[in-house]
């Protein structure tokens, strides 16, 4: 009967050492909300009533993230949050690829699904119009993000010539933050987006460094967070920015060059997993809309259907690990 009272004390113990744990973590979470809204407030427009350019709109909706709904919370509250988050992310990734503002070929684009999912249900039903759907999304999210590789490469390849900008101004004479002023005026785009996204953001009183990290998350250009990294340091505690930056240009330069090699050198092998990935969805969704009655005789039965999600699951993870394999980035 001794062996109780111990076994009490020690749920005690555990039960005090979980309510200091989730004490901890709560402070922990109120400090990191106090400190995003001070960032926020920094970031905010210096008149508050002076309406923002269509770029720095699309800048401020892309940069706040919805917050996840709490533990416990309504179905109608978590699926505005998964509405708001895939929001967040198309955004995100219109942003990406330079039609934040492109409204038009939105809407053609989306006038394009509608003709050929009204094709689909004609020819095939249901059945057809929900693989046209799948399909014309999965291409959809292809070519945009196509193209918002296509936009980040353009940028890296456009900083080390904005950073030589830099060293020159520095070099005859210029402050580091006049020099990337002056700099910045010369830039083409699309990294001149990113530079006046910059440019408002030291206007409002924020950190050069944070400003640059907000915009290399914003397109996904790691390059801008350590490029103000060292501006920054230069600024605070000064030393020789323009031996720094010119360094960082040689190893940009260089870095691009050993990722082309290595894209070239891949490409047969990403080609490949491309068309093996691609192949059984195309050839899957032509026989549903050329002939549904074919696919249907399978679709129809208890065991073909099982089949079908069979199919359905080996095609993602074969389309898993192929991409895990061609991927360049790790």
């Amino acid at each position: 009967m001794s062996s109780v009272p111990l076994i009490v004390a020690a749920l005690a113990l555990l039960c005090a050492a979980g309510a200091l744990l989730v004490l901890q973590r709560g402070a922990r979470r109120s400090g990191q909300v106090s400190a995003e809204r001070f960032i926020d407030s920094r970031m905010a427009p210096a008149t508050p009533g002076a309406p923002l350019p269509a770029n720095a709109q699309a800048a401020r909706v892309s940069r706040s993230a919805p917050q996840a709904p709490q533990a416990g919370a309504s179905l109608g509250a978590r699926l505005h949050y998964l509405k708001a988050r895939l929001r967040f992310a198309l955004g995100n990734l219109l942003n990406r690829a330079g039609l934040a503002n492109a409204r038009g070929s939105l809407y053609l684009i989306a006038a394009l699904v509608v003709s050929l999912l009204c094709f689909a249900v004609s020819r095939g039903g249901l059945l057809a119009a929900g693989g046209t759907l799948c399909a014309c999304v999965v291409f959809v999210y292809f070519v945009l993000s196509m193209r918002a590789q296509k936009r980040r490469q353009q940028i890296v390849r456009q900083v080390p010539l904005f950073l030589d900008g830099i060293v020159r101004l520095i070099t005859l004479g210029n402050s580091v933050p006049a020099a990337f002023q002056a700099s910045l005026q010369t830039t083409e785009a699309p990294l001149r987006e990113c530079l006046d996204q910059v440019s408002r953001m030291l206007r409002t009183g924020v950190e050069i460094d944070r400003a640059l990290s907000h915009v290399s998350v914003l397109y996904g250009v790691n390059e801008l967070e350590l490029v103000g990294a060292v501006l920054r340091l230069s600024v605070k505690y000064g030393g020789r920015a323009d031996v720094m930056l010119d360094r960082m240009s040689s190893f940009m330069r260089d870095l691009e060059q050993a990722e082309r090699e290595l894209v070239a050198m891949s490409a047969e092998t990403r080609l490949s997993s491309w068309v093996l990935g691609l192949l059984p969805a195309g050839i899957a969704g032509f026989l549903i809309v050329s002939n549904p009655s074919y696919f249907g005789s399978m679709w129809y039965d208890p065991t073909g259907r099982l089949l079908v999600y069979l199919a359905f699951a080996l095609q993602m993870m074969g389309a898993y690990f192929l991409y895990r394999l061609a991927r360049l980035r790790s």
